[in-house]
């Protein structure tokens, strides 16, 4: 008999849904009639996100013919990945309203039907199948407690939130970025590459770690922690000294904060 009130049990539950929002702070699931303004603020942060590859990556080649499957995977030359972005915050002025008529409708229904699943469990329950008695007393003093509820009255809700907001600016790796190797400064390009002679010195570097593995631009310089798992997947890949570890990781990344204009200026530079 409850299997087919299911549907019905789903939709219930008013007075504890509204207590549990009391008690947990998300209160605003009740705003009807939402009104937002989002204000962009001054001020923002630059960042450059660098993802080192420590295992190969792959690539599908491209069809022999339109609107046919790639024939194979090529191995695709090592770059490291840039990803710029800009972080700031905006100021959201909310308007809405709170216990209207969707709310005095929801809970009119919630009562009717608790009201009616309740009578239903308590009028079926007997001394051999007793979940009538739980089931059928908890919806009918959920419909008991939500009743009161239909008599809120309309409350109007002005708020204004801080909200972070995170723009891409550009996936190519910027003017003047290098990586440094034990010391040593290698540039990359602005498709993430670097020189045979740096890859050499990477692979150096991961057989025997001396000095740091670090992300240069605009004067700023931030670690690339490499583990001892991303090591071992690097000297597996590339001919390295033979290594074992349980954990092997395939990217190593970084993210570097940037003074204010250093990854947008150069992306306007290239267009032109």
């Amino acid at each position: 008999m409850f299997a087919r009130l299911l549907p019905l049990i789903a939709c219930s539950g008013c007075a504890t849904m509204w207590i549990a929002s009391q008690a947990g702070g998300w209160q605003k699931q009740w705003d009807e009639s939402v009104h937002e303004v989002r204000v962009p603020q001054p001020g923002y942060e630059e960042r450059l996100a660098v993802v080192l590859p420590l295992a190969p990556e792959y690539e599908p080649t491209p069809p022999a013919q339109p609107n046919q499957p790639p024939s194979a995977l090529v191995m695709k030359p090592f770059a490291l990945r840039c990803r710029a972005e800009q972080s700031g915050h905006d100021l959201v002025y909310h308007q809405a309203f709170r216990y209207g008529s969707q709310w005095k409708k929801g809970v009119a229904i919630s009562v009717l039907v608790e009201g009616a699943i309740g009578a239903l469990g308590l009028l079926a329950a007997t001394s051999q199948k007793p979940a009538g008695y739980v089931f059928g007393g908890y919806f009918a003093a959920d419909a008991a407690i939500a009743l009161p509820l239909f008599f809120i009255p309309r409350k109007q809700i002005y708020r204004t939130d801080e909200v972070a907001v995170l723009t891409p600016v550009r996936d190519d790796c910027p003017d003047g970025l290098a990586l440094e190797i034990a010391g040593d400064s290698y540039p990359v390009d602005a498709a993430g590459r670097i020189t045979d002679v740096a890859q050499a010195a990477l692979t150096e570097w991961m057989n025997a770690p001396t000095g740091a593995l670090r992300i240069i631009i605009a004067g700023q310089a931030r670690d690339l922690p490499v583990t001892d798992g991303g090591r071992c997947t690097w000297r597996h890949n590339h001919g390295g000294l033979a290594c074992q570890s349980f954990i092997a990781e395939a990217y190593a990344r970084t993210t570097i904060v940037v003074p204010q204009g250093t990854l947008s200026r150069p992306a306007q530079a290239a267009e032109r």
